[in-house]
């Protein structure tokens, strides 16, 4: 039996940019390319940090690729050094405190797919969250931020896109300290290379942040039919307590033990 988090081991294979295929999908019940099941990113460490780097506790298991297109983000001089700065104090990563991680990071940990011809739903594995893909051609809204944005997606061909806009400035990409403001804007391609991968790529553009957009990429492949989906058991302040200060991560003692 497969199970989810950390009891999975992933094979982790370089990203791939702008791969195109011939494979048509089988179509749901409602005439729709079918992407439904449970689907494990490949994304070369990608939680600790999208950019190549050693292993190591802070950073993980060690990526010698990245998932970034270029590997290098183009940050604006101000933003490059405030990076510098998150770096150092850890205490200031959301998923430390177990809050939802944004798109694109949500994307790394495994993920449900279940479709309609209204919107799809994408149930993810990590930090309890989830988010629904509006099809129905209705627009953003305007009036509210939030940590997982607001998802409308159109279908080109077989390739889903998904416009992610509305997006808080509190989710990272990483744990390394990259960030991005409210301005984000994420265009999300899933594209199905075989019955059991699809080519995940993902736009990423925030003027106040960066100097340009820039792309990360990489395979998502299906889980096997016995993988089974676990509650990722994150409460504020109690996981990741190693790289949070003094007092940010005090629980009282024998909490667990009553």
């Amino acid at each position: 039996m497969k199970i989810g988090l950390c009891g999975m081991t992933l094979l982790w294979l370089a990203p791939a940019f702008g791969q195109t295929t011939a494979y048509v999908p089988p179509r749901t019940s409602d005439g729709l390319p079918d992407l439904e099941g449970i689907w494990q990113p490949r994304a070369n460490g990608a939680m600790y940090s999208v950019l190549p780097h050693p292993g190591g506790f802070f950073l993980g298991a060690e990526s010698k690729t990245g998932v970034v297109e270029g590997g290098v983000l183009p940050y604006q001089p101000w933003a490059a050094a405030k990076v510098r700065q998150l770096t150092q104090h850890m205490e200031f990563d959301p998923t430390g405190h177990c809050h939802y991680e944004g798109i694109p990071h949500a994307m790394y940990f495994s993920f449900q797919i279940v479709e309609t011809p209204q919107f799809i739903a994408v149930l993810h594995e990590n930090m309890h969250a989830w988010r629904l893909i509006f099809m129905d051609g209705s627009r953003h809204a305007t009036d509210y931020s939030a940590w997982m944005g607001d998802s409308r997606g159109h279908w080109e061909g077989n390739m889903l896109v998904v416009d992610v806009a509305d997006n808080n400035d509190k989710s990272v990409f990483d744990m390394a300290g990259h960030f991005h403001s409210d301005a984000l804007h994420v265009v999300e391609r899933f594209t199905p290379i075989d019955r059991d991968t699809i080519n995940y790529q993902a736009t990423i553009d925030d003027s106040k942040v960066f100097t340009r957009p820039w792309k990360m990429g990489f395979p998502l492949k299906r889980a096997p039919k016995d993988y089974i989906f676990l509650e990722s058991g994150c409460f504020e302040d109690e996981r990741d307590q190693e790289h949070l200060v003094k007092d940010h991560s005090g629980l009282p003692a024998g909490h667990y033990q009553q």
